[in-house]
């Protein structure tokens, strides 16, 4: 036995070497990385509290400048629970305005993703309530949206004075603070309002030296981006305290780091998509194992590499930890039916049996899963990268990413990675280090790997009489083959750079050859777009809009509500002017005031489903011809691929809509959606926002003529009803509780 542990221990020394070996000169500034800079010292935070603890620490020993940069942030969500008064605020917005107050040479500076509307009903308001954000002097908040359409700011990054620097997947806001133990019900894991929500796994790296000041220059050039204004760079000064956190021990030390970035191309900036390029490079690379810790795996890119590592005779086990299903509503109807499709890619190129896809299991957790929302990929125990990208399209191309990468440049750092890995596995496994630990020595022993050592823990658990607080479970991936044929073409859910004109006729027609034919359709198609719009922006921006009021519209046709024929000609009407693209919630309003709120919702319902259905029918005859001469006898095909389209899709785009309602009709048509599920959807979709809106006009003209209890009481259901609305949205929007 003794002699055999031996052999294991130098075979594990071996594969060290040539891990080191295989990871030599893997950074190279320019290609995959931005910048390669040292750190002092470089340390991992697991989960929210500690993460959260320690960031409130540094921006304490702050002097000179904190900057934060965040996908999302919250003013009012509380740094530490544990009860500590150590005489500072425990809320952010709190604490940075007493830092501000007790020190007159401090400045804070903000850089919040000036978000898409669909998340307005998650985040904190910018208008109402009592944030603090920008009521002090010398606290600068911006909403950056220095991006292209549709792409985010999903960098997560906190910088203190140039010296030290934080760079993961927290974001410091509200559903994030948990502990390593994920209990499935915990009090101090609550939202600002007190709100209970489901567990939550993340990891932030801190890092010192030159590596913190490169991310504050980072910072900097983000701020010149969305401001046009040049902020004076922060010289560290080795006459200030260290502002290093007293509670947290180097993990490394004197160790080199690569900071890698994507950046959409927009206005004159170039692309940048280093994050992708390294993310390709490690899988190639990698020779024992890869272990991923992620929210999303949709990149088409990243699938390939891994298809293709798993393909090869001898080549890495592949270890994945997912979410069970990912946190908003949207999002698993959206990302985890393209979640589903790229692991059965997998699953097929998987000819050796080397991959496993896990999430955590947390035992009596009725509602919700454990989110996965770290963004972590370690190979071979030599290569560590943590940072904000998520295994998806946006992140390579479309989204601003950073991550840092650490390359092992000894065994004795290969061993510092493997602890942080162990410690990771161990919980999820609901075992300690030291027993993973053992059974990878075993399972190297054996000849076996990291895969069939985690498989023998899952089998046999610490104690046999009791059910683990957490285990690893299998990902199955299955969906509702309803919505994984309704879901469009990931390339416009998942889009990997700036949405153009070139992608969606890649998407639609298919081809390059039918591409070229499809370009004088686009040519006409944005010139339609063109006209509906300006005709939209003149009737909201012009003396048009003044003339065409409520009011006006009612008294014009006010006759209509006291004769038999008056409904079915303001119907005709309705159609007629949506159909030229007068703004169809006017013309709802509209038909409410003329014939109360039962017949004018009547109208309102008939003449948007009506118009609708013929604005479909101009589209689908524009539309068709055209398609069929390009489509050289392949309409068939074509008509397969947009039939996935289907009544979900249609029912999300009247509740969010994301173009004027004769727009979407006139594509509708012209791309061959079902006009069955075309139909059904605009109806269900148009229905609660006209009885909303018919109940509430109507209490609402009641109680300008006669305010009495019923006029009350109308206005007061009308109320209700677009809260409830708004409620639901946010069910659909907000995590999964």
């Amino acid at each position: 036995m003794i002699q055999s542990t031996t052999l294991s221990e130098r075979d594990a020394s071996a594969d060290e070497d040539v891990s080191l070996r295989a990871f030599d000169s893997l950074l190279e500034p320019g290609r995959n990385c931005w910048r390669l800079e040292r750190a002092e010292r470089l340390s991992v935070l697991v989960d929210g509290e500690a993460y959260f603890d320690v960031v409130r620490q540094a921006m304490i020993q702050a002097r000179r400048r904190i900057a934060i940069a965040g996908w999302d942030l919250h003013s009012q969500v509380r740094l530490i629970r544990d009860g500590t008064d150590d005489g500072h605020p425990v809320r952010l917005g709190e604490l940075l305005c007493h830092l501000l107050d007790r020190n007159p040479d401090l400045e804070v500076c903000v850089l919040l993703w000036d978000y898409a509307p669909i998340y307005a009903l998650e985040r904190e308001s910018l208008l109402l309530g009592d944030h603090p954000w920008g009521e002090h002097p010398r606290m600068r908040f911006v909403k950056d949206a220095s991006h292209p359409p549709l792409a985010s700011q999903h960098q997560k990054l906190v910088a203190i004075d140039g010296r030290i620097a934080f760079c993961g997947g927290f974001d410091l806001s509200q559903w994030r603070w948990d502990t390593n133990a994920h209990p499935p019900a915990d009090a101090r894991r609550v939202d600002p309002d007190g709100e209970p929500y489901q567990p939550f796994h993340d990891l932030q790296m801190l890092v010192d030296g030159p590596a913190a000041t490169a991310i504050m220059d980072l910072f900097q050039d983000r701020w010149r981006w969305a401001t046009g204004e040049v902020l004076e760079a922060v010289a560290p000064s080795p006459e200030e305290p260290d502002p290093w956190p007293r509670d947290v021990a180097p993990m490394l030390t004197d160790t080199r780091v690569g900071i890698a970035r994507t950046l959409p191309a927009y206005e004159d900036r170039p692309e940048s998509r280093e994050v992708e390029r390294l993310y390709l490079d490690m899988i190639d690379r990698a020779r024992d194992f890869i272990y991923i810790e992620n929210q999303y795996l949709t990149s088409r890119s990243l699938v390939r590499a891994l298809c293709r590592s798993l393909q090869r005779r001898k080549g890495p086990q592949l270890v994945v930890i997912l979410p069970q299903r990912t946190g908003a509503w949207i999002e698993q109807h959206t990302m985890d039916v393209l979640r589903a499709r790229m692991l059965e890619r997998m699953r097929r190129a998987d000819r050796h049996d080397r991959l496993a896809v896990y999430y955590p299991d947390v035992q009596g957790l009725d509602d919700g899963c454990l989110m996965v929302h770290a963004k972590l990929m370690i190979a071979d125990d030599a290569v560590l990268r943590i940072g904000s990208s998520n295994l998806s399209n946006r992140s390579m191309g479309l989204d601003s990413e950073c991550d840092l990468c650490v390359v092992a440049e000894d065994p004795e750092e290969v061993g510092v990675i493997r602890a942080l890995r162990q410690r990771l596995l161990g919980i999820f496994l609901s075992v300690e280090p030291e027993r993973l630990d053992r059974a990878e020595r075993q399972a190297r022993e054996r000849g076996e790997g990291l895969l069939q050592a985690i498989e023998r823990l899952r089998e046999q658990p610490s104690a046999p009489d009791a059910e683990p607080p957490i285990r690893l479970s299998k990902l199955d991936g299955e969906v509702d083959p309803e919505w994984n044929r309704q879901l469009p073409d990931e390339r416009i859910l998942d889009p990997d750079r700036p949405i153009d004109g070139d992608l969606v006729t890649q998407v639609v027609v298919g081809g390059e050859a039918q591409a070229r034919h499809a370009r004088w359709r686009l040519v006409f198609g944005t010139l339609l777009v063109t006209l509906f719009v300006a005709l939209a922006a003149a009737w909201r921006w012009t003396g048009l809009g003044d003339w065409l009021t409520p009011e006006s519209l009612a008294s014009l046709v006010q006759g209509l509500s006291h004769a038999y024929w008056g409904p079915p000609v303001a119907v005709a009407a309705f159609v007629l002017a949506a159909v030229l693209a007068v703004p169809v919630t006017l013309l709802i309003l509209a038909s409410v005031l003329v014939f109360g709120s039962v017949t004018g919702a009547v109208v309102a319902l008939a003449g948007a489903t009506l118009s609708a259905y013929v604005s479909y029918g101009i589209g689908s005859y524009l539309g068709r011809p055209a398609v069929e001469r390009m489509s050289g006898g392949g309409l068939g095909r074509l008509s397969r691929r947009l039939a996935r389209y289907g009544v979900l899709t249609v029912v999300t785009v009247r509740i969010v809509p994301v173009a004027p309602f004769v727009v979407i009709n006139l594509f509708a048509g012209a791309s061959h959606l079902r006009l069955r599920d075309f139909m059904i959807g605009t109806a269900i979709g148009m229905t609660p926002a006209i009885l909303a809106m018919a109940i509430f006009a109507e209490g609402l003209m009641s109680l300008i003529g006669k305010a009495d209890l019923r006029a009350v009481a109308l206005v007061f259901v009308g109320v209700l009803a677009i809260a409830g609305l708004t409620w639901y949205g946010r069910r659909m929007l907000a995590d999964d509780r």
